[in-house]
């Protein structure tokens, strides 16, 4: 029981120190580009995709922020959901459109891992991942331009800039309007990861992930992949491994590899998505429209892998 509760507490404080500090920078960021009155000038970066979704451009900040630190732009549309600035339409719709920036920026850990290892095979591998990104991204831009209002901001005038505060007098009322957004978000946070860490010492997600690695024979994956797929719920890197191995040996084609490693990650990113509602949407966005959230992500970006594969599959 000693031992279970050490565990607990060292993997709670863990997510803990990798999550809350994100959240922080996420609502200092926005209050501090709120402060500085730079709305309109991030925003422009990325108007054209917010204004054909019918987004305010407070969610073109967050979607820029989303290159940076998936977290801390979504901390920002909570906090711009609670101050009633973008409704909750609005901010379903960009937390989807956040995941784009995530999956980009895999680059710097997937690429590095990927080619050495399997060579054309991982480039490809990757550039299906970048694919499956921007069909989804371009499905939640068609259902926001569907769902939303069409947006009736003011198209930004040259010259209309206002005062700027001094750097000392800015990040003052920043820290200040930063206070109240960050007690509500840290107490919903806090408790949720904290519940996460138990589940996990608890092996909820070792099940889940048996169960899932069971699921792996409804996909036209070939016996030997199967190590591959089982190695993939320890982490990527261990995936790619074994199927560097399985591809050098023979025993796998670059084909039956780049399958089974999009079925691998289509598998696996059940439990991710469960861990990662605990640590990031549920703490984010509450329960509610953080399992709405997570939910919608999972789910589309899961039918439109399946489909990815029975066209290779077909193919092939």
């Amino acid at each position: 029981m000693i031992a279970f509760f050490q565990e607990t507490t060292l993997l709670a404080l863990s997510l803990l120190v990798r999550t809350i500090p994100m959240m922080v920078a996420g609502v200092f960021a926005a209050e501090i580009i709120m402060a500085f009155n730079a709305t309109a000038r991030l925003s422009r970066f990325s108007r054209p995709l917010t204004t054909w979704s019918n987004l305010h451009h407070e969610c073109g900040i967050s979607f820029m922020m989303a290159f940076v630190s998936p977290k801390a732009a979504n901390t920002m549309l909570a906090k711009y959901h609670r101050e009633g600035t973008i409704t909750r339409r609005e901010m379903v719709v960009a937390a989807l459109m956040n995941s784009f920036p995530n999956v980009m920026m895999h680059w710097r850990t997937l690429l590095p891992v990927y080619i050495p290892l399997l060579g054309i095979t991982g480039l490809i591998y990757f550039a299906i991942l970048v694919l499956v990104g921007i069909i989804k991204t371009g499905i939640v831009m068609v259902a926001g331009r569907r769902m939303l209002p069409a947006s009736e901001e003011p198209d930004e005038k040259p010259g209309e800039t206002l005062p700027r505060p001094k750097w000392k007098e800015g990040i003052r009322i920043a820290l200040q309007a930063s206070t109240v957004p960050l007690r509500q978000i840290l107490l919903i946070s806090v408790p949720t990861i904290i519940i996460v860490a138990i589940l996990i010492s608890l092996g909820v997600f070792d099940a889940v992930a048996d169960v899932m690695q069971g699921i792996g024979s409804w996909f036209p994956v070939p016996t030997a992949g199967f190590a591959i797929i089982a190695a993939q719920f320890g982490s990527f890197i261990a995936g790619a491994s074994v199927a560097s191995t399985l591809l050098a040996a023979g025993t796998l084609s670059a084909q039956e590899v780049l399958i089974t490693l999009l079925v691998g990650n289509i598998l696996t990113s059940v439990t991710r998505a469960i861990r990662w509602y605990g640590t990031s949407y549920a703490a984010i966005f509450g329960p509610r429209n953080g399992a709405l959230i997570q939910g919608l992500s999972t789910g589309l970006r899961v039918v439109i892998m399946i489909g990815i594969v029975a066209v290779l599959s077909f193919m092939w």
